[in-house]
């Protein structure tokens, strides 16, 4: 499990966010009791995590939350588990995902962050890419804005290898207000992990991702080189696919 608290100046939100966790103890669920704890209104805490389309998986982490002294304020699924266009319900979280058959990206909302906060969800016809605009009548998390915006991304190969399925302008749009990008991106690139040896596919592909991203004024609030993901396999290395971006504050609004 990866955790890294975050800090950004131009945008001061903490955040926790979890990377690929290779291994879920499949123990028994016990009983829902409550809807546990829940996140401090001023906290902005964020889960991200692959499911592998396992419920299995989807259960040992929410369960997991349990032992904390706070829920996440929102937790952000890639590859969720789907039976017959439905996804899991978890006793506290409203759900949000793209109106498909088969949504690949999801999030699970914490009911007591939709109290304090309104919640937007925004699809763009797709079941890779979801959208969360956030706002609130006071500045949020310590900002001069009443709105943030976070991209949730379930990015893979096409057929042609080169392309991924969620293009760079879909994940790195210009918005007045801060945004946070961030999901299974499956992208390989030496500004991410500065130790590892690419092959030219994989540079020629991730590239364009990291220039739209610096063009638009993106930060990558990775520490270079430290894991997202954890194959299962014991044959393969460890790897930086999911890389987190968020465009700093603009100006402050006069």
């Amino acid at each position: 499990m990866v955790l890294s608290p975050c800090r950004n100046q131009a945008l001061p939100l903490l955040l926790v966010i979890v990377g690929f966790v290779p291994v879920m103890i499949n123990r028994p669920i016990p009983p829902s009791v409550g809807q546990g704890p829940a996140p401090a209104p001023v906290f902005l805490s964020i889960i991200q995590h692959n499911c592998l389309g396992s419920w299995n998986v989807f259960l040992s982490l929410f369960e997991s939350f349990r032992e904390a002294t706070t829920y996440p304020s929102i937790v952000l699924l890639q590859d969720p588990p789907v039976n017959k266009a439905h996804l899991p319900s978890f006793n506290g979280f409203k759900s949000f995902f793209p109106p498909v058959r088969k949504p690949r990206v999801a999030a699970y909302v914490h009911m007591s962050f939709l109290t304090n906060y309104t919640v937007l969800p925004r699809f763009k016809g797709v079941d890779d890419v979801l959208a969360l605009d956030i706002s609130a009548d006071e500045p949020l998390f310590g900002t001069a804005f009443h709105s943030f915006r976070v991209i949730n991304a379930y990015s893979t190969n096409t057929v042609d290898h080169r392309v991924h399925s969620v293009s760079p302008e879909d994940l790195f749009p210009d918005l007045g207000f801060p945004l946070l990008v961030l999901g299974d991106l499956n992208i390989h690139n030496p500004l991410s992990d500065p130790l590892r040896h690419f092959s030219q596919r994989e540079i020629s592909s991730s590239t364009p991702y990291f220039e739209k991203a610096a063009e638009s004024g993106f930060a990558l609030l990775n520490p270079p080189g430290e894991y997202t993901r954890f194959p299962l396999a014991g044959n393969a290395r460890p790897s930086v696919i999911d890389p987190r971006l968020c465009k700093p504050s603009p100006p402050s609004p006069s």
